[in-house]
This record gives C-alpha cells, structure tokens and sequence, in this order.
C-alpha cells in the first residue's frame, strides 16, 4: 500500500511539471508573427524605382547626363532593401520620390533640345537638297522653310516657347509641339514627291489624319509644298483648290490648329509702322476664319489673280497690285469664290492641319 501511495504521487507529480508540454499548447491559441513592411508599401516602393529608372532612361537617350541621378537611383534602391520597419521604409520611399520630382524638368529640357537639333538638321538638309529657282529674281530659296529659323523653328516660335517655359506641363507642351512639327515636316517630306493632282485626295493628308484622329469630322488640309487647300468631311475629300501661303521671311505656321473664330465681313489693319517692308493698308475682307490666336487666317485675297505653286514666292502677278507679287504674312489666302465655300464648310474648332 505505501508503494502504491508513493506511485501515485509520482505520477500526479510528473503530470504537473508536464502543464507546459507542447501538447497543452497545440491546443491554445498559435500567435503569427506580421512583417513590418506591408506588401502595399514594397510595390509602390518597386513602381517608384521603375519610374526613375524610366526618367533616367529618357533622359540618357537624349544625351543628358544621368551620373548623379543613376547614384542617387542605386543609394535609394539600397535604402529601401536594408529598412527593416515601416517608417524607415517609408522616410526612403520619400527620398525616392524627391528624385523622382528633381528629374522630370531636365530630362524634358534634354528631350526638348534633342527633338530642337533634330528638327533643325533635318530641315536643313532637305532644304539643301530641294529648293525653289525663282526666275522673277533669279533667287534660290530652300523649301520647308515653314519649319526652319524664319518658321516654326526659329526664335520667335519655338525659341519663345523654350524660353518661356517654367513648369513640367510647359516642357510637356513643348515637346508634343516639336513631335508634331517632326510627324508634319516628315510627311511634307513623302508628300512632295507623290504625283496624285492637288484636287485629288492624298495618302499623306488620310495618315495625318488617322494620326491626329480626325477621320471622323471635318478637316481642312493645307498642303505647303502643293500650295493647295483640301477639305474632307470624315475622311471624304469634297472640295480642293489652290491657295498663296507665307513668304519665306512670314511663313504660314505648319502644325495641328483649329478654327477659333469667324468674320465676314472684316477689316485687316497691318500691325507694322508704313515704313516697314511688311506694312499693308486698312484691307477689307470678306471671309475671314481665324486659326491661330496670333493673328492668322484663312481668308479670301481679291487682290490676287494667281493662286498655287510658286506664288508664295517674289512673282508677277496678272493685277499688278504689288501685295499680290509675293506670298502673304503667314494667312493661307485664297480666292473669294472659295473663301465663301470655306466660310460656310467650317464652324468653331473645326481642325485645321498644315504641313
């Protein structure tokens, strides 16, 4: 009997030290424990390192100098690997950001000066290679001038643009432009040695317009090199005829434009003093259609007999009215017979597209 009672205790003994056994706490609630990094943090972490490593990329492919920001990419991509809480994660994640913000401007000034130069040295070169001998006074010009230092690319375009630029959105606007101006130039490129008659639609007046996306409304399209004016309505040409652009000293602005008021009738008053080479007097027009807010329009020209090929040029005209012997101060001029067409086929914000 002692035995037993000595068993006894031994086994209520043995099963007291056992209450901290794994068994009793299999059967207890399990604590998992949490990273200190959400997954949400981590993958904006991640995008953030890939959009600067994208503006650093643009920024490179336009010949700007990446060193410092590729240091300041690898020390942040290092911040964020080694921050073992949330708020250190976090304070490098803003780091990271402030970068992001420091790179945007000049990577945008860089690719503002890489599509400036290449626009310049394309322009250039065509020009170069084709060019307009006008035997009324035996001068050569090159053509495209339109987008040359006397056009779009010089200082009073795309030089006042740069200048004036301050903000993101400004840089952005700038090179949209530029990229417009290039997609242009390139197609008055293709379209100058097509053969198609200016009455007659033209594959690079449909891809511009698939381009821009305006297949689906009226368009009017004037073409530089031909001279001429098409109109389509949802990607349908309806009426063309020939028109007298910008002198090679005021050339016509090429680009994407739009129809931002209308007059008929009006008056032009020239904005230069009588004694300029550019001076006109108090001109009545009938038909006027604004599409550009620096004073240019599509408009009738009575005073001119010829319109078309080389009379944006020094020529002699059939009136003999002087302002009629050259192209015009940048407006796209045309007989009164179409301005009146033109006037009725328009209304606000109806697209205009030159190159």
């Amino acid at each position: 009997m002692l035995l037993t009672a000595f068993a006894l205790v031994g086994l209520l003994l043995l099963s007291a030290c056992g209450s901290n056994s794994p068994s009793v706490l299999a059967s207890g609630p399990r604590t998992v424990p949490t990273p200190s990094i959400s997954p949400t943090l981590q993958n904006e972490g991640q995008m953030a390192l890939e959009t600067f490593q994208q503006w650093i990329d643009l920024m490179q492919q336009n010949g700007g100098e990446v060193t410092t920001y590729q240091q300041q990419y690898q020390s942040d991509q290092q911040a964020l690997q080694q921050a073992q809480t949330a708020s250190a994660y976090s304070r490098a994640l803003t780091t990271l950001k402030e970068h992001i913000n420091a790179i945007q401007i000049p990577a945008m000034k860089a690719e503002s000066t890489h599509l400036q130069q290449q626009l310049a040295q394309e322009v250039s070169a065509w020009g170069k290679e084709h060019t307009y001998h006008d035997s009324y006074n035996n001068q050569t010009y090159p053509l495209g001038y339109e987008y040359g230092p006397q056009g779009i690319g010089g200082s009073e375009w795309l030089g006042e643009e740069l200048s004036q630029a301050q903000t993101l959105a400004d840089y952005q606007q700038v090179v949209e432009d530029l990229q417009m101006w290039l997609t242009n130039f390139e197609a008055m490129k293709a379209n100058f040695s097509d053969k198609t008659p200016y009455n007659q639609p033209h594959q690079t007046d449909l891809e511009l317009m698939r381009h821009y996306g305006y297949m689906d409304e009226r368009v009017v399209v004037v073409s530089l090199s031909e001279q001429a004016l098409r109109a389509y309505d949802h990607g349908k040409l309806v009426k063309a005829f020939l028109v007298t652009t910008g002198q090679p000293d005021l050339p016509t602005p090429p680009g994407t434009w739009w129809i931002e008021g209308k007059q008929h009738p009006t008056v032009f008053k020239s904005s230069e003093p009588k004694g300029s080479p550019y001076w006109y007097p108090d001109t009545p027009i009938n038909y006027a259609m604004q599409y550009h807010s620096n004073g240019y329009f599509l408009h009738d020209a009575w005073w001119r007999a010829d319109f078309g090929p080389g009379t944006n040029f020094p020529h002699q005209d059939p009136t003999g009215d002087p302002f009629a012997g050259q192209g015009s101060h940048g407006c796209v001029n045309m007989s009164t017979d179409n301005a009146a067409w033109l006037y009725n086929f328009v209304s606000l914000y109806t697209p205009v597209l030159i190159y």
